[in-house]
């Protein structure tokens, strides 16, 4: 089941679904069960074109929109999730550089971003933090013209493959500032990656800045105004991460109808015969269908260049919870033979709960929207 976008979106669903099918759903396996970097995929995920496709002609990109990417993102995921997670922190680097850079950032970094010559990680995460940017403790330090950075990073996906990183560092005991860090120098040091349940192909390492001097003008953004450019960037990772689940959900749910099809039971598919089968996987494609839903409506606020906090923390929550659902489901209609690693569902169910605490945790994002509630609910009392 797909909601109906516009002509030129199907037609663009159509293509990616169709090549992804050939490029990139034969490495899925593999990288998941290496848990390892594949340049062959990271390939196959470039010449997709999805580096390119939410940037303007002018940075080389394709002209497309947020709302074409998650688009994209979402046929990908159906195939293989983590090569939709390949290309994000690149293109998340590279919107953020284009909103909050200075003009000879975005000459140096961006056409390489977007075409994806170049990688860029994303290092915010700390080892005492997830996303509480009042716990970090890197910091960086004036060092005459230039900054000195000392710290600790955390599951940096793609920090071992990626030629730049945007940090976040501390440059007050109040004020966050983000940098850019070349990644090829000595002090930039990693770790081994992270062995984890699933997605183990973005490699997420440990990182630590060990006296990592950069330039004064690899500041992004205003001194202090880290919070500012992190928002930006996260807003984004938010959605591109709910269109991921969406896609994870929308595949369990295929595999899980095509088996209601196809076993039977005293000569009966199982889909046909029991009606709670029905119920549980017409359920969980509702819940898919209004993630989805919200996404998009996402991905069209980010493209009027508005603020989507609330939203993207709703889509993220929504969108999670609707792929695990999912993915569940499709376990119990599957049975025994679901939990087999003959059976993809297997591996949909892995990347589904990967989702409810990675690239934004569920409860924070319950945080963020409570506290939205209360921000909007005013002063004008409660009735009697």
């Amino acid at each position: 089941m797909r909601l109906r976008v516009e002509p030129e979106l199907e037609g663009l669903r159509a293509a990616v679904d169709g090549q992804a099918a050939k490029t990139i759903a034969p490495l899925a396996r593999g990288v998941d069960q290496d848990q390892r970097f594949s340049h062959e995929l990271w390939q196959a995920v470039r010449e997709l074109g999805l580096t390119r496709l939410p940037f303007a002609d002018q940075y080389g990109g394709d002209g497309g929109t947020v709302r074409a990417y998650t688009v994209a993102s979402r046929e990908v995921a159906r195939h293989c999730a983590v090569a939709a997670l390949y290309p994000g922190t690149t293109v998340q680097v590279a919107m953020t550089l284009i909103e909050h850079g200075t003009p000879a950032q975005i000459e140096r970094f961006v056409p390489g971003l977007v075409s994806g010559e170049l990688m860029a990680a994303w290092a915010f995460t700390e080892p005492a933090t997830g996303s509480d940017p009042r716990q970090i403790t890197t910091w960086a330090r004036r060092d005459g013209t230039g900054w000195t950075l000392s710290g600790a990073k955390q599951f940096i996906s793609f920090s071992e493959q990626a030629q730049v990183a945007l940090v976040f560092a501390r440059t007050s005991d109040k004020g966050l500032s983000a940098f850019l860090v070349d990644t090829s120098l000595p002090s930039w040091q990693v770790g081994r990656p992270s062995e984890v349940l699933s997605m183990g192909g973005t490699e997420a390492r440990p990182v630590t800045l060990d006296d990592v001097r950069v330039d004064g003008d690899s500041l992004v953004g205003e001194l202090d105004g880290g919070f500012q450019v992190m928002l930006a960037g996260e807003a984004f990772g938010k959605v591109r991460a709910s269109a991921i689940c969406v896609g994870i959900g929308t595949r369990a749910l295929e595999e899980a109808a095509a088996y209601a099809l196809t076993r039977e039971y005293r000569g009966t598919p199982i889909g046909r015969r029991f009606p709670t089968v029905q119920a549980l996987l017409g359920k969980a494609a509702a819940d898919i269908a209004g993630a989805e839903s919200l996404v998009l409506t996402c991905a069209d606020i980010l493209d009027r260049g508005e603020s989507a906090t609330a939203e993207a923390a709703a889509a993220r929550l929504v969108s999670g919870r609707a792929a695990r659902e999912a993915a569940q489901a499709a376990l119990h209609v599957c049975g025994a033979y679901g939990l087999t690693k003959e059976m993809v569902v297997e591996r949909l169910y892995r990347e589904s709960v990967f989702f409810d605490v990675a690239q934004g945790v569920a409860e924070i994002q319950q945080i963020i929207m409570g506290r939205e509630l209360f921000a909007g609910a005013g002063g004008g009392g409660v009735s009697s």
